[in-house]
């Protein structure tokens, strides 16, 4: 009587490996098409805008806090570098290479001024136009202020160039009169809440979907994770097979 139970007992183990086997690779499977349509649909998505913001996946990546940041302030707005990321009103995000050197208001538009170029910001925080070199915009920009009739001026190179109407800069006189633009100094809690934003704008969810479901995400280990999934696909194709047959004698 044991020996006719035996076939039965090792069937019914057949079908509790495959069971469980199915169910941990079906959430697998689930992940890795739903992601895979997702990315085929970036664009619609918006995947490239949206970041992440969980400091355990930051951390993850190794994302650290930026080397330095610089502040300034107009009468409306303020402007954080983080390393490479301008933030406006620590919300809207402008990537540049160069140093921010400081900030004045220009009509209804606001001058962002860096080391070699001007950026002309609108009212809703939209980059409108950038003035480089190529416009007449002196290298090595070191301040910027306003004089007493609330003209923007620049100093680079120990010569002052006032911004007219027609957004040309123009060689003036020295004036010591000028109301330059300064750093301020930034609380602790400032500076964490910057550096926060900075972190949070380095991953966008494209880049994490791409590297879970290539396996990237978990470094040395995804390729035998990616491996363990296919030994039990295998498995269960397998099993599945053996199953079938013995309910097709049946």
């Amino acid at each position: 009587m044991s020996n006719k139970n035996q076939p039965r007992k090792n069937q019914k183990s057949l079908y509790v490996w495959h069971r469980y086997a199915g169910l941990f690779t079906a959430l697998f499977v689930i992940f890795i098409t739903v992601s895979g349509i997702a990315l085929n649909h970036t664009d619609d998505l918006a995947l490239k805008k949206q970041h992440i913001s969980s400091s355990i996946l930051l951390d993850s990546y190794n994302i650290q806090a930026p080397s330095f940041i610089l502040q300034f302030s107009s009468e409306q707005r303020v402007i954080t570098q983080a390393d490479n990321f301008l933030f406006i009103n620590a919300a809207d995000v402008i990537t540049t290479e160069e140093r921010l050197i400081g900030v004045a208001e220009f009509d209804d538009f606001l001058i962002i001024a860096l080391s070699n170029a001007l950026l002309l910001i609108d009212s809703s925080n939209q980059l409108v136009e950038t003035l480089s070199r190529i416009d007449g915009v002196p290298s090595n920009m070191s301040s910027l202020g306003v004089d007493k009739s609330h003209r923007v001026t620049v100093l680079a190179n120990n010569q002052l160039y006032r911004l007219s109407n027609e957004l040309s800069l123009q060689k003036i006189a020295m004036d010591h009169a000028i109301n330059w633009s300064t750093a301020e100094h930034m609380s602790e809690r400032e500076t964490a809440d910057i550096s926060q934003r900075y972190r949070s704008n380095i991953i966008s969810l494209e880049t994490l979907l791409l590297d879970i479901h290539s396996g990237r995400f978990f470094g040395s280990y995804g390729t035998l994770f990616f491996d363990f999934i296919g030994i039990v696909l295998l498995f269960l194709a397998i099993t599945g097979v053996i199953i079938w047959l013995k309910q097709a004698r049946k």
